[in-house]
């Protein structure tokens, strides 16, 4: 079933204006939750609304929030997001980055105290939008426990990369740094699946495929956990490690003082961000650049593929070509997916359009 872009659009920006956001405001919010849908990470899009909205009602996240830069360079900032929505934030401090990359050739925005910011590719996309290299890292809910133990200490801690081509779809890396994000584990659950290896360890210390082993409420979003997430193997923990140092230790968000593992009934969010942009001018000709790119996604591509395997793909060519059809077709949703969009428009009082039904 398809759903047109305009009416989800429509839909994520009358849930953020039900929350207090201004039109600025639920405009960027729509537009970071559509984005994820049309590259079909649903889990940051649609599969994030429910969530979201009930983060902003309990006040643990808000919109209407002041927007500080701290300190500032010449190629560097750092932002306070006071608590404000992590998409409006993120995008702004990605503008910042932006801004110095154009000045200085290099521009890293690093925020503290700000909300869940969704995809992260987003944020390294805007800066491919503008023709530079963008990277984005994010840090937020305890969920993750270290390699080697079973306690959480960490977020998924996210991380993204754009680099931009010419006629081939450009690269873009999105990416958890622990084995699985918690929206897969939970969908997983919901459908009886085991996952693809093992990335969750439960209460016991047993790393595990099975994600009712840790998920104990499948029909709740948050799905209350016994147990924790894992890191993608030892060096997924060494990226996640990167991601926690640039974000919530660079910024101040977090200082590691008297850690303890989280409370299963109260995890604690860290929200810090790091965005960086990259002037490509400064270094090559863009277009030699996007040539070069164009040639090594091209071979590589075109390489002989190994047993089991159809192509070699690189990341973002798949995610590119779900919107392209996306666009043209339509956003694909599960019935699941609608029914939670239809529950959410009814708590909130918000009319879908007579049209807005797939088909």
């Amino acid at each position: 079933m398809r759903i047109s872009i305009d009416h989800l659009r429509r839909l994520y920006a009358d849930v953020a204006r039900w929350h207090g956001a201004g039109a600025e405001e639920a405009g960027i919010f729509a537009d970071g939750l559509l984005k994820a849908d049309l590259r079909g990470h649903h889990t940051q899009g649609i599969g994030l609304l429910p969530y979201l909205d009930e983060l902003y009602e309990a006040g643990a996240l808000h919109f209407a929030r002041p927007f500080t830069v701290e300190r500032e360079s010449a190629a560097t900032a750092l932002v306070d997001g006071h608590g404000g929505c992590g998409h409006f934030v993120g995008h702004k401090a990605m503008e910042i980055a932006i801004a110095k990359a154009e000045a200085a050739g290099i521009g890293f925005v690093t925020v503290k105290r700000s909300g869940d910011y969704g995809m992260a590719s987003n944020y390294a996309l805007q800066a491919l939008e503008r023709g530079m290299i963008g990277l984005s890292m994010s840090t937020g809910p305890v969920l993750v426990a270290p390699w080697g133990g079973r306690d959480a200490y960490f977020c998924t801690n996210p991380l993204a990369l754009a680099v931009p081509s010419g006629k081939e779809d450009p690269i873009v890396i999105d990416m958890a740094t622990s084995a699985g994000s918690m929206g897969k584990v939970v969908l997983a659950a919901r459908d009886g699946k085991r996952l693809d290896e093992k990335a969750v360890v439960d209460q016991h210390g047993v790393y595990t495929d099975d994600p009712l082993r840790v998920i104990l409420d499948v029909m709740d979003r948050e799905s209350r956990m016994s147990g924790a997430l894992l890191p993608a193997g030892p060096k997924g923990f060494g990226m996640m490690l990167i991601v926690e140092l640039l974000s919530a230790l660079l910024s101040g968000e977090r200082d590691w003082q008297g850690e303890r593992p989280a409370d299963p009934t109260g995890r604690a969010a860290y929200y810090a961000h790091s965005f960086i942009a990259i002037d490509v001018a400064r270094f090559q000709d863009p277009a030699a650049f996007a040539a070069a790119a164009d040639r090594m996604i091209a071979t590589l591509t075109g390489a002989r593929p190994a047993q089991g395997f159809e192509a070699v793909r690189l990341p973002g060519g798949g995610a590119a070509a779900t919107e392209r059809d996306y666009r043209a077709n339509g956003i694909r949703l599960r019935d699941e997916e609608w029914a939670m969009v239809e529950a959410t428009a009814r708590k909130r009082g918000i009319v879908l359009a007579t049209d807005a039904h797939p088909g």
